[in-house]
């Protein structure tokens, strides 16, 4: 029989770690996924994981968060990604924000 010490080290010894979801958001950003839904898709976490790890990461200095775009574009909604067929608002709004609010495309890279 085994003793509950030598079981123990044996596990920690011999098992493989799991990785953590910090390791796991950088192993899935070097494999090539290029979007949060990917991220979530490669790992196995839930997008809450992914969306918060991402945000440390940020933080931390491992991968640069970059602002391609913000808002409302200037043309209107018709210019707008998210556009209807139609021109109309496929996000929801009424119209254009003169603030810009709305959608913000960031992009993320590794450092």
């Amino acid at each position: 029989m085994v003793s509950p010490a030598a079981a123990a080290v044996t596990a920690r010894e011999g098992a493989p770690r799991p990785a953590r979801p910090l390791s796991r958001v950088l192993e899935a950003f070097r494999a090539g996924a290029v979007s949060l839904d990917q991220i979530a898709e490669r790992t196995g976490l839930p997008a809450t994981i992914v969306r918060t790890s991402v945000g440390h990461l940020i933080r931390m200095g491992r991968i640069q968060a970059k602002e391609l775009s913000m808002g409302c574009p200037g043309g209107g909604c018709s210019s707008c990604a998210s556009a209807t067929a139609e021109g109309t608002p496929g996000c929801g709004a009424s119209g254009p924000s003169p603030l810009r609010r709305g959608p913000v495309l960031v992009e993320l890279r590794l450092r």
